[in-house]
């Protein structure tokens, strides 16, 4: 039977030739179509024939189906639902696919064709894609129906879908009012989660729903439900307690993030006071510290009777200064401490209305009037506080009375001074003193103590002046620096503290404090400013010869913890003063020192404190000027050397990588006349890409740039210094990510809150907003996750082995290293609003793949068209390289409408090269370039081959760019390998290409380097990474492929498509490593002081 059916194919092929086949010059008559709904019968007749019939053919589409012969019939094809009737051929339940042109044929004669139709519904539209929305509409497009299945489209309906698990509205679905394949849905609720999907209908009926939009969320509005108050008492005399029911969640309109309480004197129109709360779940709040207390005022002043009868008293009085300040203390113990001071101590009075801040002890003597005072900063902590009272005269009464005080909450400055103790006497008794024996000398005696003693003062004298003016170079000398003595206040944060995390909780952690809104990172933050001390002592950044040295006045240097440098001979004490503190890192005190953006007044101070501290690096996250306000004063030379005191500094190297610089110097203390000892180098490394007013985008350079400056610290060396404009935020951050980054290497556990908690007692506002609060978790997070991902060189072979090993202990899953890594280098999901232009209507066409478009913050921006939407618009990416943040520009290969926008990126960005990668062919994939002898006009520039010439497998072209406004003109370089990197063998000559650009490139590097390829993809995107490791090598002598691959994932994602692009980074990496490890040197960068991360065993995740 097989033979007979591959015989039938053969003959049916035959009789199409000769009998559907019409003459040369005529045209094939069509037949009439005969329509019939899908599930019907049909009957396709067959036109009888004279004389007996002795064979019968039924042909579908030139393929036989059915025949009779000698009164046998055959089955060509498997159709239970055809039966062959005496004159026609009967169809039972038609589908679509029985949609053909029929024809019998009798006795080898052909009879008239017959077209049947079998009309369905249509095939389900395309995806509903999200093409813009606003807080109530969203504006849908969509795909058609790829076949109507002989039936046209008469209009679409759209379901709604409310949350991620609701039901579909199919009853109420939204009926469009033709058949186009956009339209916008009205009526919906602010920040809902909402997805959609269409139906198409025709005169049939309705298809199958498409595949379901992605999830978007309407935007937020301003929420029009009010809390409604039920309750308002007084709880104490500052303080009210009020109660709520809360708005109906439909009026709320966003995420509930809490209430914000308003509140002022009912006497007053203005000085209203806010209090937020960041707590959807609070029904009550007690409003606390108000300015006037609300009952219980102080006493009334000189209260008198003016006037006494039988029945009646007439009183005067005068009114309260102030209202209430803190109840009388209690003096406890008054006693004789020595012949001339005496000894009080006090108890805390019983009543205080909100803290009491300091105690003033007043005493006088009998025969004196005015009341000396002394005051005394309270501890909130004692109940009993205890004072000698010094430089008193024996054998005298003496008054003592004690009352407490109480700073505003409002205004600062303002005391309110509560009512005195009861006074207290004493008789200061002089000590018994025996009678002194008289002893004769002799004249000749005195005479010779006399001489001695003068000898004895010219000889300290003159050592003195000598030590002045002529030792005063050996005052720094092998002097080491002080470190201040811990005080109970700033305890070493280590091992016993609690509160630890451990590593293997902190994910889920980290995402219970992400859920409604980050609403557990505000909890948290809040505990951590309400438990802040700002209490604490600075008395010498209030002195007047120490405010101009503040770059602002509210960020003070705490006195228990603040630097001190050394006094200078012939200087004043008040010269010790600078604003920086002392910071514990993790189980090791004063590891950093926290410091302003210095002033061009405080230069000279900022270099002695690093000579004085032995400091060999400096942080500084923070630019000279951002958003058009200074932040900080340059204070290093520019280029050369400057003197900044006594400390001159030269500036050796400066090397500008993508995210931060590192500059290099040679410091030297003229005082020391040693060389030895009197120079020392210092490195800066300053981060350049930390926004105002924000936290990086992600923090993968974050912490490689935190691994690398932490341990470029020599052993033995001093505090890190640590400062950006104002010396707490951003200074914060990197102090704590840093000593949380040990301690999970040391403990495998994290104290994030009580760390920052222990710190700020150290230098105030550290880790400034609840931004930066929330960038520490997620950047530690991705430390815990990813490990340690930086490989040195002399290991990467070790490390490509342990990445085919298992990474996980339990049985039940066992998946290799480097799959993992890829799960987490492909984590980030594009959402629709960050591919908004990208996805607009106008801007699909220019797109090769939808699943390959720029993310908004990335994209390439290209000169607009006025009033066409859409024209700056270009299917490009902006890609990090490792000396400029947008080093690179990955494109598609241009289409033929696209190319004049191409042209456009080269010459807004100043594009010098530009390598190629796709190949050229007549139809999918243009030249886009001009052939020789012509020129392309592009309006405001012209674009013309200047040279052309190959090498080997690769082709260069020259071309000259030229204004039609001016005189300036672009040299740029088109570099082709097409089939790159497939076509390279062995594997090590992918680094032939990236030679040869990086050497033209080093020439022409104003502008990025432009990597094309069919879509913007793979290929373009391990050119780039290919690229910035090879640089990473040569710098670093170490490679960390996990990092760059992420961060160009997540501009522009699609670009790894599986695994298998991953891996080979890695083997071309490897292969390149050994195809030059003799050429290659041995490194050691001066730079990072040779510094490398060992791949641990327990770095591996």
């Amino acid at each position: 039977m097989r033979w007979l059916v591959s015989l039938a194919l053969l003959l049916g092929v035959a009789v199409r030739a000769d009998y559907f086949s019409a003459e040369e010059g005529e045209e094939e008559e069509l037949p009439e179509p005969v329509f019939v709904r899908a599930g019907a019968n049909v009957s396709l007749p067959c036109a009888p024939t004279e004389g007996p019939v002795r064979s019968l053919i039924w042909w579908k589409e030139y393929r036989k189906i059915v025949e009779v012969h000698d009164e046998q019939t055959t089955l060509w094809e498997a159709e239970p639902h055809i039966n062959l009737l005496s004159d026609a051929l009967f169809l039972r339940n038609v589908v679509y696919s029985d949609s053909a042109d029929y024809q019998c044929q009798i006795n080898d004669e052909q009879r008239a064709s017959i077209r049947l139709l079998v009309q369905d519904v249509p095939d389900p539209p395309g995806m509903p894609l999200i093409i813009s929305f606003t807080s109530r509409s969203v504006n849908l497009s969509w795909a058609p129906s790829i076949d109507n299945h002989h039936s046209p489209i008469l209009h679409y309906v759209i379901h709604v879908r409310v949350g991620e698990s609701g039901e579909w509205e199919e009853s109420n679905g939204i009926m469009t009012t033709g058949n186009g394949t956009s339209w916008q849905v009205i009526g919906l609720r602010p920040y809902t989660v909402y997805s959609f999907r269409v139906v198409a209908v025709n005169a049939i009926g309705a298809s199958r729903p498409s595949k379901e939009s992605y999830y978007m969320v309407t935007l937020r509005e301003v929420p029009d439900g009010k809390p409604n108050i039920t309750y308002a008492h007084n709880t104490s005399s500052s303080s009210i307690l009020i109660q709520w029911a809360p708005p109906p969640k439909h009026t709320l309109h966003g995420e509930f993030l809490g209430y914000r309480i308003t509140y002022r004197l009912r006497e007053r129109v203005r000085g209203e006071r806010e209090i937020t709360l960041r707590d959807p779940l609070a029904t009550k709040f007690t409003i606390q510290f108000l300015k006037y207390p609300l009952t219980t005022p102080s006493r009334p002043k000189n209260l008198t009777a003016t006037r006494i009868t039988n029945n009646s008293v007439k009183l005067r009085w005068l009114e309260p200064e102030h209202a209430n300040g803190p109840s009388a203390p209690f003096i406890t113990n008054l006693t004789c401490q020595s012949m001339d001071s005496i000894y009080v101590q006090w108890d805390r009075p019983k009543i205080v209305y909100h803290r009491i801040d300091y105690y003033f002890i007043a005493y006088r003597s009998e025969n004196t009037w005015d009341f000396e005072e002394i005051s005394v900063s309270s501890s909130q902590e004692r109940q009993s506080h205890a004072m000698i009272i010094s430089n008193l005269t024996s054998n005298m009464m003496y008054e003592v009375k004690i009352q407490g005080a109480s700073r505003s909450v409002v205004e600062h400055s303002k005391l309110y001074k509560g009512p005195y103790s009861e006074l207290k006497k004493i008789f200061l008794q002089s000590l018994t003193s025996s009678a002194l024996e008289e002893v004769t000398i002799g004249v000749g005696i005195i005479a010779g103590i006399i001489s001695v003693s003068l000898v004895l003062l010219v000889a300290i004298l003159a050592f003195v002046l000598w030590r002045k003016y002529f030792q005063a170079a050996y005052y720094y000398l092998d002097d080491p620096p002080r470190k201040r003595a811990t005080s109970e206040l700033s305890k070493t944060f280590g091992d016993s503290d609690g509160g630890s995390i451990d590593v293997s909780a902190w994910p889920d952690h980290v995402c219970n404090l992400h859920a409604d809104g980050d609403i557990g990172f505000s909890k948290e933050y809040e505990t951590i400013q309400q438990a802040t001390d700002l209490d604490l002592s600075s008395e010498c950044s209030q002195l007047a010869e120490n405010k101009n040295k503040n770059r602002y006045v509210n960020i003070v240097a705490y006195d228990h913890s603040r630097v001190i440098l050394k006094i200078l001979p012939g200087q004043k004490k008040t010269t010790d003063y600078i604003n920086a503190n002392y910071i514990d890192g993790y189980n090791e005190p004063n590891a950093y020192i926290g410091t302003q953006g210095p002033l061009p007044s405080t230069f000279d101070d900022y270099w002695r404190m690093i000579w004085e501290q032995k400091v060999y690096i400096i942080i500084m996250i923070t630019n000279l000027v951002e958003r058009g306000r200074r932040k900080c004063d340059m204070y290093w030379p520019k280029e050369g050397s400057e003197l900044y005191g006594i400390v001159q500094v030269k500036l050796t190297q400066e090397v500008e990588l993508a995210t931060y610089t590192i500059r290099t110097f040679v410091i030297r203390n003229l005082k020391v006349k040693k060389k030895t000892s009197s120079e020392r180098t210092v490195y800066q490394y300053h981060y350049t890409n930390w926004p105002d007013h924000g936290v990086p985008e992600h923090p993968l350079p974050v912490l490689s740039f935190i691994r690398k400056s932490a341990s470029a610290n020599p052993p033995g060396g001093g505090p890190i210094i640590v400062h950006c404009s104002a010396g707490v935020g951003r200074t914060g951050t990197y102090i704590v990510i840093d000593a949380m980054l040990r301690q999970i290497k040391h403990r495998h556990s994290l104290s994030v809150p009580g760390f920052l908690k222990h710190i700020r007692q150290q230098r105030n506002f550290l880790v400034q907003t609840e931004e930066q609060y929330i960038f520490i978790h997620d950047a530690l997070l991705e430390a815990i996750e990813s490990g340690e991902t930086e490989i040195p060189v002399a290991d990467f072979s070790e490390y490509g082995q342990k990445l085919q090993m298992s990474n996980n202990d339990n049985e039940k899953e066992y998946s290799p290293l480097l799959e993992k890594q890829f799960k987490l280098v492909t984590s980030f999901k594009a959402k629709d609003f960050s591919i908004i232009s990208a996805t607009k209507a106008c801007n699909r066409a220019k797109n090769r793949n939808q699943n390959i478009i720029p993310v908004e913050s990335y994209r390439v921006h290209i000169t607009p068209k006025p009033g066409k939407d859409g024209s700056d618009y270009i299917n490009a990416s902006f890609f990090q390289g490792f000396n400029k943040l947008n080093e690179f520009i990955i494109t598609q290969h241009p289409t033929s409408d696209t190319i004049p926008d191409f042209w456009q990126m080269i010459w807004d960005h100043n594009c010098q090269t530009i390598v190629m990668l796709s190949f050229v062919d007549e139809k999918e994939y243009p030249c886009f370039w001009p052939e020789e002898d012509k020129e392309n006009d592009y309006g405001t520039f012209k674009v013309k081959l200047s040279e052309e010439c190959s090498q080997g497998c690769f082709v260069t072209r020259d071309f000259i760019l030229q204004s039609t406004q001016d005189d300036y003109e672009v040299i740029c370089r088109i570099i082709e390998c097409s089939g790159w990197p497939e076509c390279c063998t062995p594997l090590s000559s992918v680094y032939d290409l990236v030679h040869l650009v990086q050497e033209w490139h080093l020439e022409y590097q104003n502008g990025p380097m432009v990597v094309v390829d069919r879509f913007g993809g793979t290929e373009a995107a391990t050119f780039c990474c290919l690229s910035t490791l090879q640089k990473q090598v040569e710098f670093e002598n170490c490679i960390d492929i996990y990092m760059f691959s992420k961060l160009y994932h997540m501009r522009r994602p699609g670009i790894w498509q599986s695994k298998d692009d991953y891996c080979f980074l890695f083997r071309a990496v490897e292969q390149g490593l050994l195809a030059n490890l003799e050429a290659m040197p041995t490194f050691n960068n001066p730079i990072t002081n040779g510094h490398a991360l060992p791949v641990k065993e327990d770095s591996v995740i």
